[in-house]
C-alpha cells in the first residue's frame, strides 16, 4: 500500500491518495486511515464523532461494492481512494477499474425486509451529503462529501 499525502495549492486543502490491491483483506486497513483523518477532525470540532462513524461507514460499503461488484468474475485490479479535507468539506473518491453500473438502476432496498441488494448505496446516500459516480475513461469512480463544520459554525 502506498500512501500519499499532500497540501493543496491554496493550502487549505489536505490531500492523501493511496492504493491498495482490490481485496477484501485490505479494507480495515484502508478504513483506518479514513478513521485517522476523521478522528483528527472531530479532535479539532470539525465533524462531530457521529458523523465520522458515518463517513466511515459509507467508504466501507462504497470499498465492499468496488471489491465485491466491480471486480465480480474478473481479476482484481486496485481501488484507489483519494480523500481532500477541504475548508467546507471532506471528500473522499474511490476509483475501481472493474464494471460500470448505474446507481439510478440500483433499487431501493425494502427495509421492512431483509434486503437481498441495494442496502450499501442506500447507506452511502443517507450517510453522505453528497454522492456523485461516473464512468471516467475505464475507471469507477464514485465521489462522497461530507460537510464539515466551519470557524464561524463552531464560535456560534
Amino acid at each position: 500500500m502506498a500512501f500519499i499525502a499532500s497540501r493543496g495549492m491554496s493550502n487549505d486543502v489536505e490531500q492523501f491518495r493511496f492504493v491498495v490491491p482490490g481485496r477484501l483483506e485490505y479494507r480495515d486497513a484502508a478504513r483506518a486511515f479514513l478513521a485517522y483523518v476523521c478522528e483528527r477532525l472531530a479532535g479539532r470540532g470539525r465533524l462531530p464523532a457521529d458523523l465520522g462513524h458515518r463517513v466511515i461507514s459509507a467508504f466501507v460499503e462504497a470499498f465492499n461494492n468496488a471489491v465485491i461488484h466491480a471486480y465480480e468474475g474478473e481479476a482484481t485490479g486496485p481501488v484507489e481512494v483519494e480523500m481532500e479535507v477541504h475548508p467546507s468539506h471532506l471528500s473522499v473518491r474511490i476509483l475501481d477499474a472493474g464494471r460500470t453500473f448505474v446507481p439510478e438502476q440500483v433499487p431501493e432496498p425494502d427495509l421492512d425486509a431483509l434486503p437481498e441488494g441495494g442496502l450499501g448505496l442506500f447507506i452511502i446516500r443517507n450517510f453522505m451529503d453528497r454522492v456523485d459516480y461516473a464512468r471516467q475513461g475505464d475507471r469507477n469512480v464514485l465521489t462522497m462529501e461530507k460537510d464539515l463544520q466551519t470557524t464561524t459554525e463552531r464560535e456560534s
